[in-house]
């Protein structure tokens, strides 16, 4: 994890990168998108003024971490670590919740199988051969609601538990409305290390989550930073400090298809960038890592923010594929590309795990214990790129041209607003 004092924004995107993003995101909405209110150049000026402000508090006092993309990291809990590492496994158990969440980004009406990364698994001791072949040293269950499944949650924890053993850690996803005191102790006996609760689907109700208040070894509270919502989070961080929560995690909301009606109506201000975000989210979240800390309410409050899930989380993904089919002639960068130099310079390509091979281009065999065969492709991301002897230089050195330093480096500081 890299850290430190104070990591602004940055302000170096390209307009020809800003305009692509802006494309790409009218691509995705269609008409719709002309219903979006983007937040203009002076409502900008005001919030970039105000999260300059805000960092720099935050920058005497807190620990930026992972490029600066996530703040407040003095304490995370060991979920949120072995995300951080690159060595997590999120799977779905299933499609389907009984919330109405309407930040919500999915429309959770899906009945297929239990599904990570786009690969389906059939059975517990499947998904547990390919958690123990990839290596990861941290698993979670999500959903949907998981606790609408439990038989087949727990049989997905016990086979992962008992295949990789103690120290792999093994959290939960839940709104908690199932959670009884007997499901608690199952949970914990089948192996769960954290339970994270999303108390915004309760209206911040504790009641179900202090059930696993001393039976499940974590507890952590993950939710979106609502903006009208901020001065209820602060009394309820309070209580959730006295209660015995362990963790807060706060994300940045991001407008999807599913939950576009529900969030424009609200009044947001959005904001462009590979996906569209909520700014007021930001700025909320922010401020409560402040308020937490300049009152001492004894409870760890992370900002979780989008530009960090999109940057290291499938930067992680490509890496562990990567690191799979990776020749000693290979390097694999920070961001998780092959790099290969040829006599002129260099190439890149993308590591894919997949289900089912595309056939378009070569792939490679890769068999679970349980005989389960999975499929590695390497997807060109450039051709040959030809590079001066000062480039390959400066490759070498660490210190990659601008025209390749995308798939050299991890992008720094929180997203720029535009």
């Amino acid at each position: 994890m890299s850290s430190s004092l104070f990591p602004d924004t940055r302000t170096d995107l390209t307009a020809q990168l800003q305009q692509q993003l802006i494309a790409s995101n009218r691509r995705e909405y269609g008409i719709k998108y002309d219903l979006l209110s983007f937040a203009n150049p002076d409502q900008r000026a005001i919030a970039e003024g105000e999260r300059h402000k805000l960092l720099q508090w935050l920058g005497e006092r807190a620990c930026f971490g992972y490029a600066g993309t996530k703040v407040d990291c003095n304490a995370l809990s060991p979920g949120c670590r072995c995300c951080g590492d690159g060595a997590w496994s999120c799977l779905f158990i299933n499609g389907r919740c009984n919330g109405r969440c309407f930040y919500c980004p999915t429309s959770q009406d899906d009945d297929g199988p239990p599904v990570t990364n786009g690969l389906a698994f059939d059975g517990p001791e499947e998904y547990a051969a390919y958690v123990a072949a990839l290596g990861f040293s941290g698993v979670s269950i999500s959903g949907g609601e998981p606790l609408m499944t439990p038989d087949l949650t727990l049989a997905y924890l016990s086979a992962v538990r008992n295949r990789c053993g103690k120290d792999l850690h093994l959290w939960l996803y839940t709104n908690g409305t199932m959670l009884t005191t007997d499901l608690c102790n199952r949970l914990r006996d089948a192996g769960l290390d954290e339970i994270r609760f999303d108390l915004g689907a309760v209206r911040y109700n504790l009641k179900k989550l202090r059930l696993a208040v001393g039976c499940i070894p974590t507890v952590t509270v993950e939710i979106p930073a609502v903006p009208e919502d901020e001065k209820l989070l602060k009394r309820k961080m309070v209580e959730m400090a006295e209660s015995g929560v362990d963790y807060l995690n706060l994300h940045q909301m991001r407008l999807t298809p599913h939950n576009f009606a529900s969030l424009t109506e609200r009044g947001y201000l959005f904001i462009h960038g590979e996906k569209v975000t909520v700014l007021e989210s930001e700025l909320c979240a922010l401020r409560m890592v402040r308020y937490s800390l300049e009152h001492s309410i004894g409870l760890p409050v992370n900002y979780c923010s989008f530009a960090y899930k999109r940057r290291f989380q499938h930067a992680a993904a490509r890496r562990r594929a990567a690191l799979t089919v990776r020749v000693p002639s290979e390097t694999v960068t920070e961001p998780g590309y092959l790099r290969t130099f040829s006599t002129t310079g260099v190439r890149y390509c993308e590591a894919v795990l997949l289900q089912n091979p595309s056939y378009r281009i070569p792939f490679e065999k890769f068999v679970l214990e349980t005989g389960r065969a999975l499929y590695l492709e390497r997807r060109p991301q450039t051709p040959d790129l030809e590079l001066s002897d000062e480039e390959k230089g400066s490759l070498e050195a660490g210190v990659p041209p601008e025209r390749v330093a995308r798939f050299e480096r991890i992008e720094s500081g929180l997203a720029e607003y535009f």
